[in-house]
């Protein structure tokens, strides 16, 4: 008897192991670069968006320092429909969960999500606001 009920946990515990759950598809949004002061068309689910980067304060740590805090950088994008325009802040840490920005446009909600800020700071030299890049998504929210 107990052969039989050990058979029977085992027999449920790898049909319930065995289950798929189906997941919804996920639309893969690509990443697109922003050069600093050019407009740059990005897609996003139905739209294109037209983004310039205004504004970068980068005070992330050095690559080659070892500091107590690894810093911030501090973005702003002029984002456009064609129609209308908004003004996008966003502070940018490293942390893929929290460097988005939800914002507004003709009354459509979209979240920008920045996913890096090239070049990374090092003490040898000092980046130009002319050389920065940031990669970002948008997406309908």
């Amino acid at each position: 008897m107990k052969k039989t009920i050990l058979f029977a946990l085992i027999w449920v515990a790898a049909v319930a192991c065995d289950q798929k759950q189906e997941a919804a598809p996920q639309s893969e949004l690509k990443s697109t670069s922003i050069p600093y002061r050019q407009l740059t068309t990005v897609a996003t689910s139905g739209d294109n968006l037209k983004v310039e980067l205004r504004e970068v304060n980068d005070s992330r740590c050095p690559k080659n320092v070892v500091c107590i805090h690894m810093g911030s950088a501090q973005v702003k994008f002029n984002v456009s429909d064609g129609t209308n325009q908004t003004d996008v802040n966003l502070t940018f840490k490293g942390d893929k969960n929290a460097d988005f920005q939800t914002f507004a446009l003709s009354g459509v909600n979209y979240v920008i999500r920045v996913s890096e800020i090239l070049p990374y700071p090092d003490t040898t030299q000092s980046p130009k606001l002319e050389d920065y890049k940031v990669n970002v998504t948008i997406e309908k929210k």
